[in-house]
């Protein structure tokens, strides 16, 4: 048995709800293929991951995205009960499981400092030649690196709600 709405914005049968025409699968297909994204005006090319940890019923895809890795951000499906316009809503619940998928950034340091350490023989910073190759080996995404960020709905497949 077919359900549809009258604005066609959301549709159930026995198997499949659909948000804006999109099953939570053809969602995570779309806001994962590849893009170019413009920042400062330069296009920056990169497939936005999905989180393998599910929060709840997982019927809420959200984003995280942090200051430093503009462009970058990373999909996690939470609860489709938890409010992330919320006062009480902790990011650290969405934060940390990404983290334990693709691995956190640790302290950056700035080329001067890399020179310095490599200079005084540090192990980490000897294993590459240049500032350039240590920043691409720690800071590459999907890793991520929180200094701040924002968060934000990409749909509710519970509640119809789809993000802007």
């Amino acid at each position: 048995m077919n359900k549809t709405s009258n604005n066609n914005e959301t549709a159930t049968d026995a198997y499949t709800v659909l948000v804006a025409g999109h099953s939570l699968e053809q969602w995570i297909e779309k806001e994962t293929a590849p893009r170019i994204a413009k920042l400062w005006g330069n296009g920056v090319e990169f497939s936005p991951v999905l989180c393998d940890e599910i929060i709840g019923d997982g019927k809420q895809l959200v984003y995280l995205g942090t200051i430093s890795q503009r462009p970058y951000h990373w999909l996690i499906r939470i609860d489709s009960q938890t409010d992330i316009n919320s006062d009480d809503f902790d990011f650290e619940d969405i934060l940390e499981p990404i983290e334990e998928c693709f691995g956190r950034q640790e302290g950056y340091i700035s080329e001067e400092e890399f020179n310095q350490l490599k200079a005084d023989g540090d192990e980490e910073c000897n294993i590459c030649e240049t500032y350039e190759e240590w920043l691409e080996s720690n800071y590459e995404y999907p890793r991520i690196g929180w200094d701040g960020g924002h968060w934000g709905l990409v749909v509710n497949m519970a509640t119809g709600d789809v993000g802007s």
